[in-house]
């Protein structure tokens, strides 16, 4: 499948949003993607590795113990299995990475395709954007555990214990 130019672009995005010193590349893709940000980050004398796992090594996330700052799922999806892809993106979610992005043509319920809305926002994954194409509707979603949920307001330390009330009153 072709994607349209647009999604690279706002991988770009999210990718120099987040400042990544690791990113992790999943997916039949050109890692050249990332050229661009590690020159940024080469003028700045700061570092940044990108690994790169293609779609027949794909399963290869499952035994990852090492911790990415950014994952990028391009072009993998509509390739694997759904069972295969609920692992990975758990694995992701859960061990590789703090931040992740996919993008994937999703499907209507009378569609072929094997994903949809209802299963990625399963994995609490935000959508982005959609692309439309000719071919398909694409969708580019994303994952952060910084801004997964939003704290309270009852959970701050002025609501603990109350230090100030003590041996004010008699309960």
């Amino acid at each position: 499948m072709i994607y349209p130019r647009d999604v690279q672009f706002d991988i770009d995005t999210l990718i120099n949003d987040a400042q990544p010193k690791t990113i992790l590349a999943l997916g039949d893709f050109d890692a050249a993607l990332f050229d661009e940000y590690r020159a940024q980050k080469s003028l700045l004398q700061q570092p940044c590795e990108v690994e790169h796992v293609s779609v027949s090594d794909c399963m290869q996330v499952m035994r990852m113990a090492t911790r990415f700052d950014v994952a990028v799922a391009f072009n993998l999806f509509e390739h694997i299995s759904r069972q295969h892809g609920m692992q990975i993106l758990a694995r992701l979610r859960d061990v590789v990475a703090a931040q992740y992005c996919i993008c994937l043509p999703l499907g209507k319920h009378d569609d072929q395709s094997h994903w949809q809305l209802t299963d990625l926002f399963s994995f609490a994954l935000k959508r982005v954007s959609t692309y439309t194409t000719p071919e398909a509707e694409f969708s580019l979603f994303k994952y952060s555990i910084y801004d997964y949920k939003s704290t309270p307001d009852w959970l701050n330390p002025d609501n603990w214990a109350n230090p100030h009330m003590w041996n004010k009153f008699r309960w």
